[in-house]
């Protein structure tokens, strides 16, 4: 059983503890997880284990600024415990032995703020609120950059948070990295854009060669605010292609007039198969190339093998276009036949393919229908190239195949992509940014992906049942500043969801040493993913309750009941923890998209870990939530999902955190842990709700706003932990808040009204 600590008790309850026995001494705090960013006069959650005590202290102090530049150097590099000259103490809202809350006083000015927790005389090691969390560093070569090009660095608390955060504040937010060489000074850059989740470097040309310690500063809490982001190696440039091979060198003289003759609306593509082959064959010869195809239009039979260091180019988007396919390319709108099904060959598994290429300033008109486009296994560049469907209205809806395949060191931008299937399968380190992609099954599939950006992108659904997707795993993504928009409008359900998918394990840890764990019972496996599945190398162990609930780490390798962990756990379990083995699916970042017309907006559906859903619209939609679902023998969290910052508009649409699905004979605890809605809006145009529901522990809504008078803030009973603050009802008439796990929920006032 939880048991709760409200403020309104702490006199009594201290008075009663100096009566009772001595306390037999115990293990310091350890925490796991704390809610940031986080500003003045807003709650903390801190998640961990051997806080749960009536004598629990926490103490907060604000860091000094001091001078960001002169905190380089060996100051970064030591990253001692910060010195704290004086300690204050804060009343805690709610306490759990595995969840405080806490608020950060309303006088402080924003920053960097120390904490600490003390509980008998043992106190926690100190952690650090808005400091820069760095989840992942990305370069312009994917896991490495170069000289004169780009690095991003991905996460959280990035940039000083601002009181209001108004639009000139945001303006001048900027972020700081220092890049330590194993020899040498250190090189100090500051961002060229940046918001909290993302900042960006512009590498100096000078740059030399090497591997770096990559620390990072937001602006705020002096040198002991510097965090490690982790290493990046610096490499050279690739060298681009020069020698350019034209396709219709193999024709003669006429041949670049006849091509462009193919421009003509009723003149059809010629077959120019033979002379591609030929320059592919000398760019592989030469050690690459560019591959040049003059205005016109060409007839392409079969597969092309893209040598390395090859880029293929078109005279320009609009004048030259590669067809792979039957019947005419251009139609007479006057009659019938264009409607024909025209009967096809069957297509190559693949159509463009290799390990190391580019594609630009073209259009491909790709057969109705592929298993595989384009494929790339490791370094693809596709800039300003447009895709599209022979004879798309013959296709299915929502057809299969998938466009373009990408397996690690990817970028596609500024290009125009229609699809019947899925328009883009991502990989590992890859850029997709400033495209118009059009489909009717998948815009951009996410599952699986890793270390991936996806940014300012139009995404358009072609199918009412089309959806966009981070399928059973998905680590480290930043989605952006994407519009997703429906052709079905209102009737669409163009959702952007988590799914969830299975598990190996559900049930006790028998033995944990450092890395190693060993299983209670035996794992059980899908048959789709056995043991040796690398599914399971990307796999998370999660402890769902008891000793040293609320922790993860992510598997490195699994036989029988042998496990191995990165790193050791924190709290190692005992007979009372339960735990779970799932594939790895958190660390997203969603930030400043606008959806419309979707069913589902989720931050998490299934496993869920570590995921910000922050400045969002959301118009016509029908529910913008996270929730932890399992089977009878294995268990998805979701944990720490943070929304900030959100609008909701026309409709209505309920903004949720929820644990639900079916009981299981072997755990029937919470599935949902530390979900934080702040900051949101709903419009006076949407009459939805805020509701917490199902057996969820820890929640928090605080600063939202409501704007249409039957709009509330529901909590049901099964519902523990959760936390009201601030709150805004404007013209509520009626209760603002409802439900039956109110009685156990702390609702601070005052409750605001206009």
């Amino acid at each position: 059983m939880r048991h709760f600590l409200h403020s309104s008790f702490l006199a009594a309850s201290a008075l009663l503890i100096s009566a009772g026995p001595a306390l037999a001494a115990q293990s310091a705090p350890h925490v796991f997880w704390a809610s940031d960013p986080v500003r003045p006069n807003e709650t903390v959650l801190v998640q961990g284990s051997d806080f749960g005590s009536l004598e629990t202290v926490v103490e907060m102090a604000r860091l000094d600024d001091g001078d960001v530049s002169a905190a380089a150097g060996e100051q970064a590099k030591t990253l001692s415990e910060p010195r704290i000259k004086s300690w204050t103490r804060v009343a805690l809202l709610q306490a759990s032995d595995e969840c405080l809350k806490f608020v950060v006083p309303a006088t402080w000015k924003p920053g960097v703020f120390a904490c600490r927790i003390t509980l008998h005389g043992a106190t926690s090691q100190t952690f650090l609120l808005n400091a820069p969390d760095a989840w992942w560093l990305q370069g312009d070569e994917g896991e490495a950059a170069t000289p004169g090009g780009w690095l991003r660095v991905l996460g959280k608390s990035l940039t000083r948070e601002a009181a209001g955060d108004n639009s000139a504040e945001k303006s001048v937010r900027r972020c700081t990295v220092q890049l330590e060489p194993a020899e040498g000074p250190p090189a100090v850059l500051e961002s060229s854009v940046a918001d909290g989740y993302s900042a960006t470097f512009d590498l100096p040309s000078t740059l030399a060669v090497g591997r770096y310690t990559v620390r990072v500063h937001n602006g705020t809490g002096g040198a002991a605010a510097w965090r490690t982001a982790g290493t990046m190696r610096i490499v050279p440039a690739p060298s681009a292609p020069t020698t350019v091979f034209s396709v219709l060198d193999f024709y003669g003289a006429d041949a670049a007039k006849q091509m462009r003759n193919t421009l003509s609306k009723y003149v059809q593509p010629l077959d120019r198969t033979e002379g591609i082959q030929a320059a592919l064959k000398k760019a592989k010869e030469h050690g690459g190339g560019v591959v040049y195809f003059p205005a016109g239009r060409y007839a392409v039979k079969g597969r092309l093998e893209i040598p390395d260091h090859t880029l293929l180019r078109g005279e320009g988007m609009g004048v030259v276009t590669l067809w792979w396919g039957t019947g005419s390319f251009n139609l007479d709108g006057g009659g019938p036949q264009g409607r024909a099904r025209i009967e096809a060959p069957k297509p190559p598994d693949m159509l463009l393919f290799g390990r190391d290429f580019g594609l630009e300033e073209m259009s491909l008109y790709l057969p109705q229908v592929i298993q595989q486009g384009i494929v790339a296994d490791d370094r693809l560049r596709i800039k300003r190239v447009r895709i599209r469907i022979d004879h798309s209205w013959l296709a299915d809806a929502r057809g299969n195949g998938t466009v373009l395949r990408m397996g690690r060191n990817f970028q596609v931008t500024d290009c125009d992509i229609f699809a019947t299937g899925s328009a883009l399968k991502l990989g590992q380190y890859g850029l997709v940014a400033r495209n118009r992609i059009l489909a009717m099954k998948t815009n951009t599939e996410l599952g699986g992906a890793q270390n991936v950006i996806v940014e300012d992108n139009q995404f358009v659904s072609l199918d009412p049942t089309a959806y966009q997707n981070i399928a059973g795993r998905g680590r480290n993504i930043y989605y952006a500043h994407n519009r997703h928009e429906s052709l079905y409008v209102h009737q669409a359900d163009y959702s952007f969801t988590f799914d969830a998918s299975a598990g190996a394990y559900l049930g006790g840890i028998a033995k944990a040493e450092g890395t190693r764990l060993t299983l209670a019972a035996d794992p059980t496996y899908p048959k789709w993913a056995p043991e040796k599945s690398d599914w399971w190398r990307r796999a998370c162990v999660c402890i769902l309750a008891g000793r040293g609930a609320g922790q993860w780490r992510d598997v490195t390798s699994n036989k029988g009941r042998a496990w191995e962990i990165d790193r050791p756990l924190d709290v190692p379990p005992d007979a009372s923890s339960v735990a779970t083995i799932v594939p790895f699916n958190g660390r997203v970042l969603i930030v400043g998209n606008r959806f419309e017309d979707a069913s589902w907006v989720n931050a998490g559906y299934g496993t869920s870990l570590e995921v910000i859903c922050a400045e969002n619209t959301l118009v016509r939609a029908g529910i913008m939530m996270n929730h932890g679902v399992h089977a009878d023998d294995w268990f998805e969290p979701s944990w720490y999902v943070q929304y900030f910052d959100n609008q909701v508009t026309e409709g209505q649409t309920n903004i949720e955190s929820l644990s639900g699905g079916r009981t299981s004979p072997l755990y029937s605890g919470p599935l949902t842990r530390c979900a934080v809605h702040r900051r949101n809006t709903l419009a006076a145009d949407n009459s939805g709700n805020i509701v917490i529901h199902g057996n969820i522990h820890d929640a928090l809504v605080e600063g939202c706003t409501l704007n249409n008078p039957l709009s509330t803030i529901k909590v049901d009973g099964e519902a523990q932990g959760v936390v009201f603050r601030t709150n805004t009802f404007v013209g509520k008439p009626g209760p603002r808040y409802e439900g039956t796990g109110l009685k156990d929920a702390v609702i601070e006032p005052p409750l605001i009204a206009k």
